[in-house]
């Protein structure tokens, strides 16, 4: 997986029907294709599970193709990560996603994917032109791309898949409704040692009505079923791939912070990695507060913290100076960037590597939280 940061370009996001309407989308993809065009770069079009999204992508993939972009099309919904990693690996120059983020249901928008910060997604003035929609038949093989298939190799190559698989462990997966649904039970398969249950995987544009992203919704069925059922662990996993939480076999949710702070040490301990941590300000009364406990775990992990308010603009201005990425950038709503293995925040890389942590662990999560809270403590 690539290890060069990829931040967005720029994002329109809105409310559908108010401001997010087909008029809007095709003017913004013909104010980027003539940008794309002038520079000779191509396209990949993707989109997650929001309403009519891939609709609207196959639509302006046509507008891109009709002003002469080079164009190519996911083949079905895809989380953001794997769109990053798809540019990585030279599908195409630049990525236009159908997808609002982790925003409320009742949002949609476009991402503009590329390395090049001055393109624009202002929409132009001109009336885009008379095509039908929606996109009648089946979109042509030609220039379909599997995003989902080259993620799914990546994360294999990144994660000890085989490990988790042959560790006796239940897992239950929250996708969300999202777009990462099926990832986690297609990587650890039904022949392993190894059960991954998801929930709410059926594709679901009002995502249930809750906030797509797991800091901000309670996690009640997920915590329920993890806790009566003596499971290991929970992973809930947000609506567009980037963010997650994780959830131990007593149900309780571990803070972004905490959590960061677990992995990173993993990271250190068992793949040896050294460098900075990234974590958002530890809430007051946690175990993380105060600067002593900090200093412990840095002395036992040889890693070295850095408390943000801001990750991802702090992150920003690590790489400004030229810095390289950190071991781990965690922010308050659970995204997580890994720069060994990834540019771009990831939270089912994120899971992964916590489901592969427990398992080279025995299985008990609550141990490793105990043991990280008992160092803590006693600094």
């Amino acid at each position: 997986m690539s290890v060069r940061y990829r931040p967005y370009a720029q994002v329109w996001a809105a409310v559908v029907a108010a401001d997010f309407t087909l008029d809007q989308v095709r003017r913004r993809g013909l104010s980027i294709a003539g940008q794309l065009v002038e520079r000779g770069l191509s396209c990949l079009v993707a989109y997650d599970t929001r309403f009519m999204g891939s609709l609207f992508a196959r639509d302006l993939a046509t507008l891109l193709q009709m002003n002469g972009v080079r164009t190519a099309l996911a083949t079905g919904p895809a989380p953001l990560p794997a769109v990053y990693h798809a540019l990585d690996q030279r599908v195409a120059d630049a990525a236009l996603c159908i997808s609002a983020g982790n925003r409320a249901y009742y949002y949609n928008g476009l991402m503009l994917l590329a390395d090049k910060a001055d393109l624009s997604l202002d929409p132009v003035d001109s009336a885009p032109p008379p095509v039908t929609f929606p996109p009648v038949g089946d979109p042509p093989a030609e220039g379909m791309v599997d995003v989902r298939g080259l993620y799914l190799k990546a994360l294999r190559d990144a994660v000890e898949v085989d490990l988790i698989r042959r560790t006796s462990m239940t897992l239950f997966v929250d996708a969300m409704n999202g777009a990462g649904a099926g990832i986690l039970p297609a990587l650890l398969g039904e022949s392993g040692q190894t059960r991954a249950i998801e929930i709410n995987r059926e594709p679901d544009p009002l995502f249930a009505r809750v906030p797509p992203t797991p800091v901000e919704s309670s996690l009640n069925r997920l915590k329920k079923l993890v806790r009566e059922s003596d499971s290991h662990l929970g992973l809930a996993i947000s609506a567009d791939g980037t963010a997650m939480a994780l959830v131990d076999r007593h149900g309780e949710q571990l803070d972004p912070a905490e959590m960061g702070l677990l992995l990173a040490a993993y990271l250190a301990r068992q793949h040896r990695q050294r460098g900075t941590v990234v974590v958002p300000a530890p809430a007051a009364g946690t175990p993380l507060a105060g600067s002593a406990h900090l200093t412990a775990w840095e002395d036992a992990t040889g890693l070295k913290i850095e408390i943000a308010g801001d990750p991802e603009a702090h992150l920003a201005t690590l790489l400004a100076r030229d810095r390289t990425l950190p071991v781990l950038a965690a922010t308050i709503d659970g995204q997580f960037t890994l720069g060994r293995y990834a540019g771009y925040p990831d939270g089912i890389l994120a899971g992964l590597l916590c489901a592969e942590m427990v398992a080279r662990s025995g299985g008990n999560l609550r141990d490793l939280i105990d043991a990280q809270r008992k160092q803590l403590l006693q600094a």
